[in-house]
């Protein structure tokens, strides 16, 4: 696996750190969801980026990269909201939302909880490239009856993807304006100017700078750390065929094959 460190005064909106960085603006992330997702938001606790959920030390944990909570008048949590920049096609997208789903869940029922608790849930990924190749530019997906679409599953989970290259395509000016802008880094609309005055500040921020390097660091370790289980794993099956076919050898001189 390659990791491709950008350059700190190079970083835009689509580096996963950075926009980490600028969506955790409860002021950006919220006219953000209610554009792209057609909804009003009551209020959004402060976004929390780059949040790591782990349900036991020996299972795969995630780190979502800005997770947000919509909250009622009392405070009571209404919708939840997980955003996912994804450059890269790693050709396992839909079974990564699928798992963050799971993760997601699992946190928020204590033991004992009842299923009714869990909120309505919005995995959101915001990618370059049309990952489902069918020529779209956004795609919404939720559970219904095989049959008779007509019929929802009723679970309450829904999973967007918007493909920002094709923003052309959008024919919701709301959308479109954010796309265009992760496309081009040009902002074209007030709350795509926002964005951009944020990125901005964040280039020249040094407490930014040093927190990107660690986060850099963290990264590199975990390629390498997943670079060496890859060679394990391809060592241990080396060996296995060698040692296969030693066996089969054998069996061959004695006659058994």
């Amino acid at each position: 696996m390659e990791n491709k460190c950008t350059p700190f005064d190079q970083l835009t909106i689509t580096n996963r750190f950075m926009f980490a960085m600028v969506f955790s603006h409860k002021e950006i992330a919220k006219p953000f969801l209610e554009a792209v997702l057609g909804i009003k938001i009551h209020e959004l606790k402060e976004p929390e980026p780059e949040k790591a959920v782990e349900v036991s030390p020996v299972s795969k944990g995630v780190r979502f990269d800005v997770f947000v909570k919509e909250t009622g008048p009392g405070g009571e949590t209404l919708r939840c909201f997980d955003i996912e920049m994804q450059m890269e096609d790693t050709k396992e997208i839909p079974k990564r939302a699928r798992f963050y789903q799971a993760m997601r869940d699992s946190e928020a029922l204590s033991k004992g909880e009842k299923y009714r608790n869990l909120k309505e849930l919005y995995i959101i990924f915001i990618c370059p490239d049309d990952i489902f190749k069918q020529g779209r530019a956004v795609y919404r997906f939720k559970n219904l009856e095989t049959d008779d679409p007509k019929i929802e599953m009723g679970d309450q989970c829904f999973k967007n993807f918007y493909i920002f290259k094709k923003y052309r395509d959008v024919a919701e000016k709301s959308i479109r304006t954010y796309l265009e802008y992760f496309a081009t880094s040009k902002p074209i609309s007030p709350e795509t100017e926002d964005i951009d005055k944020l990125v901005k500040w964040y280039q020249t921020d040094n407490n930014t700078r040093i927190r990107y390097m660690t986060w850099q660091e963290e990264i590199d370790i975990a390629v390498d750390q997943e670079r060496q289980r890859a060679d394990e794993e391809k060592a241990r099956a080396d060996k296995a065929e060698e040692l296969a076919k030693k066996y089969e050898k054998m069996l061959k001189d004695l006659g058994k094959l």
